[in-house]
């Protein structure tokens, strides 16, 4: 009988660090500063202007600023990035979705068509494509400092959302 006092001691102290802990782990989490709407390093955030530029897609077909005629999806991916493969197939299907379409979808790839041929057949039908190098103005008109970068832009060339994944971004309602 003692053995089963001993026991259920143990198991209630055990139960109070474990309390001890969890309350200490959500008050730490509590003192965090709230950010709102996601942020992330290397990505404009919503609201920025995004710069000025001049690019000519794979059909040589010129994009600026002024092309931005209403919700444009903005993806920048860099050839050999686990994270932009990963991401590929939902940039695909918002690209591919109503709200969007091949005209209001941009993909940038940096690098040249070779090193770029892994995402040319993914996105040539949904986006009109862009390469640049990694010092070309897409990517400075847009701050890229991270890959890959996801936006949506209004027609006024402003930032509505940015975000380093396509779940970030509010593709569902940019209709």
């Amino acid at each position: 009988m003692a053995v089963l006092y001993v026991l259920m001691a143990l198991f209630g102290a055990l139960t109070l660090l474990n309390l001890l802990l969890t309350l200490g782990i959500i008050r730490r989490l509590r003192q965090r500063p709230a950010t709102g709407s996601a942020t992330y390093p290397g990505v404009l955030p919503s609201g920025s202007p995004v710069g000025d530029f001049a690019a000519r897609d794979l059909r040589q077909q010129p994009l600026s600023r002024a092309d931005l005629d209403g919700r444009t999806l903005v993806g920048f991916f860099s050839p050999g990035c686990d994270a932009c493969s990963e991401q590929l197939p939902a940039f695909v299907a918002a690209a591919r979705s109503a709200a969007f379409g091949p005209q209001r979808s941009w993909a940038v790839v940096t690098g040249d068509a070779e090193s770029a041929s892994q995402y040319l057949p993914s996105l040539e039908p949904v986006a009109r494509v862009v390469l640049q190098n990694e010092d070309d103005s897409l990517l400075s008109a847009f701050s890229v400092q991270a890959f890959p970068s996801f936006f949506v832009v209004d027609a006024t060339g402003r930032v509505v959302a940015g975000g380093v994944a396509v779940d970030d971004l509010p593709v569902a309602a940019a209709a």
